[in-house]
């Protein structure tokens, strides 16, 4: 039968079309193929990738976990060979051993150590870790370095740090800042806390971390109204410029002239409100045992402290020292300096940095910046008070034994000798480093020092003229401190951040503190009122060299990370 030319053209087309569909189909085919080969293998990729983080995870928590029990021991002191533990675990002969194999779902990792570095810029160590990834047939490798090193304690976050138990009671006591105790915490009579208050849950005090009473708080708007320029800015530094909520600047609410609408919040601020939190996990203090790590820390940072134009310090100053400010010759700090016996201070302090005693700092009279910092409140320009107070003066007086306000040897220090004994106070664990000071008092029955608690004992020291020396005593002649010392109803203010291992006593008048206090006992008498004001600067990592408080044992953190 002839097929006639349109018939055959329609085939022709046909036939055409089917190729054409058949190659789409194999084209579609190998695609769909590859795309189920790639998606298989990411899925896979992700999940061994996931099991390697794993185990970098566990290893990294771990190792945390163990060398934070060697890292405080009995007492919570540690010196810089703490960090040894790791070089003895690289060496195999430490308390971690590698490698680390686990599970994860349908997955399975295996961690080991590469190896392990000191740090240049801190005391520290760099734990570089290598871990395999497995899930079928996919291996993933990633090699991590991780930090193990110190930080800014977080004790220094509060304007009132007590590692015993807190007590506000007075009506006229003003804290402008977050207060915080490891202990429980007492409020009485209505004191102000113009930030919040925390109690912790310790055994060996018997304290289930309970606040009790109440306290007064200003909202923001009074806050901004009254608060002092020392005392913390607001959060929000200002009350919104917005103020018809349209969102955009109006005419009359740009109050800073800088075109644009100002929201700036300071994490540190005060928001107005006052929480209590109780039952907290207690805050580890950064004891200070062996002072050998802050002599080192002085010396490389190049710590001075001058007066008249001459250097007193040069990074450490062997023995017992007395510091007196005046308007024309003030002490001038720069960076961290190391006295190795009892300081007695007073007067006008200019510069940045800490001074660190070896015994006990004696506050003998007001001790006040020749430049201090200040906060507008409200404030529009926050960025620019930031920069202004950058360079303001700071000083930081941390002692190893105690730090005493005013003159002991006058009769009005009865007052506060009375909170210095048990009951008030309790026993302790203590570094072994503290025996040259006296507080080893007994030894519990796994051999860990302890201190009575009794500051008004004597410690088993003497004073230059030879006589018997109590805890809070210095180790002048009496004469000696009454010279310098300025009766109690003068000192009305102290600039500075204060942290001692054990008491804070003192007589004073009607006393404002700017900056700060971190101590395990408190015993200051006032009359009429005491105000604290926090230095919200010390929680800025820009001063980490010049505010150089007392370091504390930082979490693990990520330096490096990279798959292989």
């Amino acid at each position: 039968m002839r097929i006639g030319a349109r018939d055959g053209f329609m085939l022709i087309t046909s036939y055409a079309l089917m190729v054409f569909f058949m190659g789409m189909l194999a084209v579609m085919s190998v695609r769909v193929i590859g795309s189920n080969i790639t998606s298989t293998y990411q899925r896979l990729h992700t999940k061994a990738l996931y099991c390697a983080q794993a185990g970098i995870e566990r290893v990294k928590t771990e190792l945390y976990n163990g060398f934070m029990e060697h890292f405080y021991g009995a007492s919570g002191a540690w010196t810089d060979s703490s960090f040894t533990w790791f070089d003895d675990v690289a060496n195999g002969t430490g308390q971690y051993a590698f490698p680390v194999s686990g599970t994860v779902g349908e997955g399975s990792y295996e961690v080991t150590l590469e190896r392990v570095e000191p740090l240049d810029e801190d005391v520290g160590r760099l734990v570089v870790l290598r871990s395999v990834g497995r899930v079928e047939n996919m291996t993933v490798t990633l090699e991590v370095g991780i930090r193990y090193g110190l930080a800014r304690s977080e004790v220094f976050d509060y304007a009132y740090f007590i590692n015993n138990y807190g007590w506000f009671w007075g009506y006229s006591i003003t804290a402008n800042g977050d207060v915080r105790s490891n202990g429980d915490f007492s409020l009485k009579y209505d004191p102000k806390v113009n930030g919040d208050v925390y109690a912790g849950v310790d055994p060996e005090l018997g304290s289930n971390g309970d606040i009790s009473g109440t306290n007064r708080w200003d909202d923001l708007s009074t806050y901004y109204s009254t608060a002092p320029a020392r005392a913390r800015p607001g959060n929000p530094s200002a009350p919104s410029e917005d103020t018809n909520g349209n969102g955009v600047l109006d005419p009359g609410e740009d109050l800073n002239g800088n075109g644009v609408l100002d929201t700036y919040t300071y994490l540190s601020g005060y928001d107005g409100d006052s929480q209590h939190y109780a039952h907290q996990t207690p805050v580890n203090m950064p004891y200070l045992g062996d002072l050998g790590f802050y002599k080192t820390v002085a010396t490389t940072k190049g710590g001075t402290l001058k007066i008249g134009g001459s250097t007193v310090i040069n990074g450490v100053y062997d023995g017992n020292l007395i510091l007196v400010g005046t308007d024309a010759n003030p002490i001038e700090i720069n960076g961290p300096v190391v006295v190795t016996g009892d300081v007695l201070i007073k007067g006008k302090v200019k510069g940045q940095g800490v001074i660190y005693a070896g015994r006990n700092v004696h506050i003998l009279g007001n001790v006040e910046y020749v430049d201090p910092p200040s906060w507008p409140k409200p404030d529009y320009s926050p960025a620019d008070t930031d920069t202004a107070n950058a360079s303001k003066d700071f000083l930081g007086l941390a002692a190893k034994g105690n730090v005493i306000i005013g003159d002991y040897t006058d009769s009005s220090w009865d007052y506060p000798k009375y909170y210095l004994s048990p009951y008030f106070t309790s026993p302790y664990k203590v570094d072994s480093t503290d025996a040259s000071n006296g507080y080893v008092s007994y030894f519990d029955a796994d051999g860990n020092p302890w201190f009575d608690g009794d500051y008004t004992d004597y410690d088993g020291g003497k004073k230059e003229d030879g006589s018997n020396r109590r805890y809070y005593e210095s180790s002048f002649k009496d004469s000696t401190v009454r010279q310098i010392a300025d009766s109690y109803s003068q000192i009305t203010q102290i600039d500075a951040f204060i942290y001692t291992n054990h008491a804070i006593a003192g007589r004073v008048g009607a006393i404002t503190f700017n900056g700060g206090i971190v101590a395990r006992d408190e015993a200051i008498i006032f009359s009429g009122h005491i105000i604290m004001n926090y230095d919200v600067r010390v929680k800025d990592e820009r001063f980490r060299d010049k505010f150089y408080l007392p370091r504390d044992l930082d979490l693990p953190r990520i330096w490096s990370w990279k798959e292989l």
